[in-house]
């Protein structure tokens, strides 16, 4: 019967798309699976309704069985794509098999595939953004003896077998602010700009801390800021990113998952500059679009590969508090920028210093970025509409 009922509310989930965390695509029609042989989060905590850590895992590593449920797809370059990156880095860090199931943003998918691998027998079933919290809450529910893990999540009523890693946006964007406003003021000019996905507070996070971060170099420094209204239309985050370009502005952070490519290919048309978010966008394009990859001098990521196998760890040492969300930053090392062979050329030495020098004094508590968690939406508008051009 709960089964049923389960799923009844699952199909009407068919109504509508989860759309939050950087990177959420569009629907697609049909899921893909795979599987293959082939420092981290430390913060405060949040225990809505915190467990005692699991117990520890006494079989050999190899014998774990991990899952990973991508509410999204993969070819982003981006966020996604990082997620993905896990699967590879846990079988090469702890000999274990990883099995992955791609099932596209369509939330009415989302929960006959989380049922699928909680038949499955995994001991642990990883997932990454929101996109699938509505059905996360009900399989959570309905299967109390499996452990789950959103790697990069923000649920806030969290199940008792579910731990939420979340990261602090507002610090990686922070670090992007300075280098938009580092490069403006190498380039004789006084506004930088910023293209979301969506006009949603968990993008408007990023926008916020890269706002504080361009004031910290230039206080009056203006941000135009825009939205493609998606994060899958290339297309119009190109368009988006020429019409402000062609206004004078030289450098773009973009936060807009797939969309931002069509910025980054603008930028590249325009001889201007990106910044790129949730991986190292510049090293995924290097190789098959060269010319992209020569415009992008930073990207601001979260290390999601690198934090999964951390949690992977914890997990099978008992040492994960379930029924908690904890955040973690650039204290942690776990978000931060891109320091690769185009940052070295595309900003200065003494500018390069500077972003470190700021980064230092995050890490030791000298500088705090100010918290975007739980900031209204009105209060995420003043920040950003004070700053407009």
């Amino acid at each position: 019967m709960k089964k049923k009922l389960a799923m009844l509310l699952a199909m009407c989930m068919a109504a509508g798309t989860l759309l939050t965390g950087c990177g959420a695509p569009e629907p697609e029609d049909a899921p893909q699976q795979g599987g293959g042989t082939a420092g981290g989060p430390a913060g405060g905590s949040d225990a809505s309704s915190a467990s005692e850590p699991a117990g520890r895992f006494e079989g050999d590593a190899a014998d774990y069985r991990v899952a990973l449920m991508i509410p999204g797809n993969l070819g982003d370059k981006s966020f996604f794509d990082a997620s993905f990156e896990a699967v590879g880095l846990l079988e090469e860090t702890y000999g274990m098999d990883v099995d992955y199931v791609e099932v596209g943003a369509d939330a009415s998918k989302h929960y006959p595939a989380y049922v699928d691998l909680c038949e499955g027998g995994y001991d642990l079933i990883l997932t990454v953004s929101s996109n699938g919290d509505d059905a996360l809450a009900l399989v959570a529910e309905e299967y109390p003896d499996q452990k789950f893990i959103n790697v990069d999540g923000e649920m806030d009523d969290i199940p008792s077998n579910l731990y939420i890693v979340a990261p602090k946006n507002n610090e990686l964007s922070f670090l992007a602010g300075a280098v938009a406003a580092l490069k403006a003021q190498e380039l004789g000019e006084s506004t930088v700009g910023f293209i979301g996905g969506m006009d949603i507070p968990g993008i408007n996070e990023f926008l916020a801390g890269y706002i504080e971060g361009a004031q910290q170099i230039e206080p009056e420094i203006r941000v135009a800021s825009s939205y493609v209204g998606s994060f899958t239309d290339t297309a119009k985050g190109k368009e988006n990113a020429l019409l402000m370009f062609d206004s004078g502005v030289s450098v773009i952070f973009t936060a807009a998952g797939q969309s931002g490519l069509g910025v980054i290919d603008a930028a590249a048309q325009r001889g201007k500059f990106a910044i790129g978010v949730d991986s190292d966008q510049a090293g995924a394009l290097k190789d098959s679009q060269p010319e992209m990859a020569a415009v992008i001098i930073t990207s601001a990521v979260k290390k999601i590969s690198e934090n999964t196998v951390s949690v992977v760890g914890k997990a099978m040492a008992g040492e994960i508090p379930y029924g908690t969300k904890e955040w973690y930053g650039l204290a942690e090392g776990a978000v931060g920028i891109v320091e690769n062979e185009f940052y070295e050329q595309l900003l200065p030495a003494e500018a390069r210093a500077i972003v470190s020098d700021l980064q230092a004094k995050v890490v030791s508590g000298e500088l705090v970025v100010t918290e975007t968690k739980g900031m209204t939406t009105e209060e995420l508008a003043g920040i950003r509409d004070s700053v407009r051009p």
